[in-house]
């Protein structure tokens, strides 16, 4: 699976721009702030539908520009059996995603045409920052890899906003508390699911990345993951229907305090999973230097278990990754890509990453064009 041809229009400071990419590894090498970064979010739109660095689409628009702008970014995909043209098309107040012409009315229509592992700077925040970075990485991942995990998913969240707009009515309490037990009814299936999903994703993550982070890390020192969710000690559960008793058991019980608070408190929205190194926890014992490998194992796991999960192999964006990591890490880290995975990668220093990967074709970037 490969991207062969790219087009953009009115894409932040990219007023137009079409490329041909090579199956292996694409370099948009140039000064900071001139467009590299922006290449490689155009291609994420054209694979998940939305944007690695914000939520709003108007953002992406170029700031400057008249108020019926179209940003158009254009994709022509080859896979093994198939060849797709993906075009994402956005104003100020809508977006629009075709594949061959036809208008895909939900972004889960999308997923999977191709498949991408990106790496950026920002990856540390998985490792260090909250629950919920770990879940959209999680979410991000599994949606790609099982279709089954995006509807469950999907079907958990529209009733967990119909849950919380019962929980903040005016509803009396005996009236809610026998409404909120018909949606903990409903949300027992695909919670129980999501959980299925993530316990075995994680534990098949931990495993890949161990061994991984073993070759990366100064130390003898092993990586591992933990899944912390909302059966909480009874999470070692593997069976579908005790899952679902346990959840709307825990349901139940948290009822009144999710009366109380206007909010549901418990449930796979909660979930995190727990990095370890050495034992210790690497959010907060871990140094910046440990974290980084840590991240990097992961992002590198994944691409392996995309493969296993599809069949087909992910294109990787990697955004000035290379930057953020000291010259042993560098190398260790650049002589791990599979060189046959199609790749995009940005970076200021265009000789020092052709000297480390066998680089196909070079694109050079600057105020928004390709020289």
């Amino acid at each position: 699976m490969h991207l062969i041809h790219l087009s953009i229009r009115d894409f932040r400071n990219i007023a137009h721009a079409e490329l041909a990419s090579a199956k292996g590894v694409n370099l948009f090498w140039g000064a900071n702030a001139q467009g590299k970064t922006n290449l490689l979010e155009a291609i994420y739109y054209l694979i998940t539908g939305r944007s690695f660095r914000t939520r709003q689409d108007r953002e992406t628009l170029p700031w400057d520009s008249p108020s019926d702008t179209v940003a158009i970014i254009r994709g022509l995909v080859k896979r093994p059996e198939s060849q797709y043209e993906i075009v994402v098309a956005m104003n100020r107040t809508q977006k629009n995603v075709s594949c061959n012409g036809k208008t895909l009315f939900s972004l889960g229509l999308l997923w999977g045409k191709m498949n991408a592992v990106l790496f950026t700077p920002g990856d540390l925040e998985i490792v260090q920052g909250s629950p919920g970075a770990r879940r959209r990485f999680l979410d991000m991942e599994g949606c790609q890899m099982d279709h089954n995990y995006l509807y469950h998913l999907q079907r958990y969240a529209q009733i967990l906003r119909q849950r919380n707009a019962l929980l903040k009515s005016s509803m009396d309490d005996t009236d809610m508390a026998e409404s909120l037990e018909v949606w903990d009814e409903e949300m027992a299936s695909p919670a129980a699911e999501i959980y299925l999903f993530r316990r075995k994703f994680i534990k098949e993550l931990a495993a890949a990345a161990g061994q991984i982070y073993n070759g990366i890390a100064d130390s003898s020192e092993s990586l591992d993951l933990g899944y912390e969710s909302f059966l909480g000690k009874n999470e070692t559960s593997a069976n579908r229907e005790v899952v679902e008793a346990l959840f709307k058991e825990i349901m139940r019980r948290s009822r009144s305090e999710d009366m109380y608070r206007g909010n549901t408190n418990a449930g796979p929205h909660r979930d995190d999973f727990r990095i370890t190194i050495g034992g210790q926890d690497a959010r907060i014992y871990g140094s910046q230097g440990q974290q980084r490998s840590a991240m990097i194992a992961l992002r590198l796991a994944e691409i392996n278990l995309m493969k296993a999960y599809t069949g087909l192999t992910p294109i990787l964006l990697l955004d000035d990754i290379v930057s953020e990591l000291d010259e042993k890490r560098r190398l260790h880290f650049l002589s791990l890509l599979d060189p046959n995975l199609q790749t995009f990668i940005t970076g200021t220093d265009a000789d020092t990453l052709r000297g480390a990967l066998p680089v196909e074709k070079t694109f050079q970037i600057c105020n928004g064009r390709i020289l």
